[in-house]
């Protein structure tokens, strides 16, 4: 039976995640670009592809417990406030990290946003990948109601709306998306809001952030005509009820990548639901990671 204190992520705990990524970050200057980087364990290197910062949190259980057993790493993404960082250069910053470390082609893993920029650089680079594991994330990128939320992100990215438009108000609605879940999804245990308005509210300048560092990723992301080149071995994991990337988008994308190892839908009642549901997500990609050992032999590195 299920208590009050099993249905939520307690404080503590979400705090002890929190601080146990933030105690890891170690400066360091790669390539032509400085940025706090987390390298840590040994085997099999595994990437964490960054979503915005100070929401790392979402990795830190995988990040402890594959670390256990692999070369875990994590980057802190450069967040933009005055000029436009979008897919390309997003991919860029991932080669130069990547790049900078010696690696060829590790495993890779992006969740929401940052799965977007982990197509685009499978895209551009499908030789460097050795695999790909997508969480949240369809072939588009298309908010409900659409078209009008496309509409209102439009106007946002060409008009200077970062400077009247609330930080509470950005911060409310985008929260309210990534909690939403059916009526009758009960699903425990969950992360509260306050805890992800937490995170939120350490991000400095929010609205100058959106409009520089997610708009330009998921305003026109699509990549439904370009998937033939993706033939590296990819792990699919959502949600049922995600509003931001539909159970249906992505079960449309299992079907028609050149090479889906596996497709799973996981309970979960919010969108950070790899943190949250994380006895349930990391032993899915440990497997399909495993199957990947076995099959392809030991990952490739760049000659110094």
């Amino acid at each position: 039976m299920t208590t009050p204190k099993d249905r939520w992520i307690d404080d503590a705990t979400f705090h002890e995640d929190v601080e146990y990524i933030e105690s890891l970050w170690q400066q360091r200057s790669i390539g032509t670009i400085e940025l706090p980087l987390i390298d840590i364990g040994r085997g099999e290197p595994l990437v964490f592809v960054p979503i915005l910062e100070h929401l790392e949190f979402v990795y830190s259980r995988q990040v402890r417990k594959m670390s256990e057993s692999r070369r875990v790493i994590l980057y802190r993404r450069q967040e933009m406030r005055t000029t436009p960082f979008g897919p390309n250069d997003r991919a860029e910053e991932l080669r130069q990290v990547l790049d900078g470390l010696g690696l060829e082609a590790p495993d890779l893993v992006g969740h929401g946003d940052a799965a977007m920029v982990l197509f685009e650089f499978a895209l551009r680079y499908p030789q460097r990948c050795r695999s790909l594991t997508i969480i949240a994330q369809g072939a588009d990128y298309r908010i409900s109601p659409h078209p009008f939320i496309w509409c209102l992100h439009e106007l946002f990215y060409r008009l200077p709306i970062e400077y009247v438009l609330p930080a509470s108000v950005l911060r409310a609605n985008v929260i309210n998306y990534i909690m939403a879940h059916s009526m009758d999804n009960h699903t425990t245990p969950s992360l509260p809001r306050h805890l992800i308005e937490e995170q939120f509210n350490k991000i400095s300048q929010w609205p100058f952030v959106y409009k520089c560092s997610v708009l330009p990723i998921i305003h026109n992301f699509d990549v439904h005509k370009r998937l033939n080149t993706l033939t590296m071995p990819v792990l699919l994991i959502n949600r049922t009820d995600d509003a931001l990337s539909p159970e249906a988008k992505t079960r449309w994308l299992a079907k028609h990548l050149p090479n889906c190892a596996a497709y799973h839908v996981v309970s979960g009642r919010e969108r950070f639901f790899m943190y949250s549901r994380a006895e349930t997500v990391t032993p899915l990609i440990e497997a399909f990671l495993a199957a990947r050992d076995t099959r392809r032999g030991p990952l490739k590195q760049l000659q110094p």
